[in-house]
């Protein structure tokens, strides 16, 4: 059955996993496709998901939400320690963290239900091949790891994050500096100095915030999701459980509260460097800012990502690729014999600079006494 046949179908559940209108087999998301797809038969079934413009009011969230306990619950690795959010009536789960079996129930609540989903459109096999073009570039990675990961760990997840916007009215007032260069003394003790000249500042600035990314995860800081970033969540699609069929997502530890605090921080930082960045002072005696926010709301999000660990001589290393663009980061080993083999190099060059110096002075040395 193929898909135009699939379009008109509906796929069935059971137990909320979805079943192959043509075979019965389980269907999972395909990233390639954008569809749900059934490895059995080939199978697919368009998801025509809506973008979500529905904004919450900040004030309005619940720490005690547990809307998404209806269809999810959650699970505790005890190898790595994560919790991660799967399908009510899944059994049979590796940590997508670390790979470990040893994962089991958790008295940890779903918590709140996520309104957003940026879906993946990186598909395994492309994020593999990015990797290999990214390790690739890399001098000193050894051979082995360049031809084939050993025994990787891989995984996709989707990341909790929380976008905020708001506007804000800012009043302000500081003294700045710039320097200037004078001429002082007389005579022998005339010499130029640097000196600062102070003037003071005043002012209002009004700012507009759009979708402020923030991690929801202890697990993957707010700096590295800012190496992964960019997510396109202004075009984020209504939450829809198909789009996790065959995925994991990780359970928030930081709430949406706590997410603000730090998208406040963000906000904070960017008036002040915007300020700033207005007078261009060379000194910033103080500065103070009164801050008023209006219209703060939030979106839960769920983002994608590829991880992957795999060890070499003993030691953890891995990477992640953003599911949505395939931006790459993450760490990899060193091979000591050719860090070892470029600074051997680099000695015999500058030896062998300093002979030819040598030489070329001694001639020009000798040129001169015979002139």
């Amino acid at each position: 059955m193929n898909k135009e046949q699939n379009e008109n179908l509906e796929v069935k559940t059971d137990n909320e996993i979805f079943k192959c209108p043509g075979c019965g087999s389980n269907m999972f998301y395909d990233p390639d496709h954008e569809t749900l797809s059934c490895d059995y038969c080939g199978s697919q079934i368009a998801i025509d998901g809506q973008t979500n413009v529905n904004e919450l009011d900040l004030f309005t969230a619940s720490d005690d939400d547990n809307s998404w306990e209806a269809e999810t619950k959650v699970v505790h690795c005890d190898n790595c320690g994560a919790n991660t959010v799967v399908d009510i009536n899944d059994i049979a789960r590796v940590c997508p963290f670390c790979g470990s079996p040893s994962v089991g129930s958790s008295d940890e609540r779903a918590g709140m239900k996520p309104t957003s989903v940026v879906p993946f459109k990186v598909s395994r096999d492309e994020a593999l091949n990015k990797y290999t073009s990214w390790i690739k570039r890399k001098t000193y990675v050894p051979k082995t790891v360049k031809n084939e990961l050993p025994n990787p760990i891989f995984n996709g997840i989707y990341l909790p994050t929380w976008t905020y916007d708001a506007n804000t009215i800012s009043s302000y007032k500081g003294r700045f500096g710039e320097h200037y260069v004078t001429t002082v003394g007389s005579g022998k003790n005339r010499r130029t100095v640097t000196r600062t000249r102070y003037y003071y500042v005043n002012g209002t600035i009004s700012r507009t915030y759009d979708d402020i990314l923030i991690s929801g995860s202890t697990r993957l800081e707010q700096k590295r999701l800012d190496k992964i970033s960019p997510f396109n969540t202004n075009v984020s699609k209504e939450y829809d459980k198909r789009y996790l069929a065959g995925f994991s997502a990780e359970h928030y530890t930081i709430n949406v509260r706590s997410g603000w605090d730090t998208a406040k921080k963000r906000i904070e930082e960017d008036i002040r460097s915007s300020i700033i960045r207005k007078y261009r002072p060379d000194v910033v005696s103080y500065l103070h800012i009164k801050t008023h926010y209006e219209n703060i709301t939030y979106k839960y999000v769920l983002v994608p990502l590829w991880l992957c660990t795999y060890k070499y001589n003993n030691k953890e290393y891995g990477f992640m690729v953003n599911g949505e663009n395939g931006k790459i980061t993450g760490k990899y080993p060193i091979s000591i014999p050719k860090v070892l083999l470029t600074i051997a190099i680099f000695i015999i060059i500058i030896v062998v600079a300093l002979i030819i110096y040598g030489l070329i002075s001694e001639n020009n040395q000798m040129y001169q006494l015979l002139k």
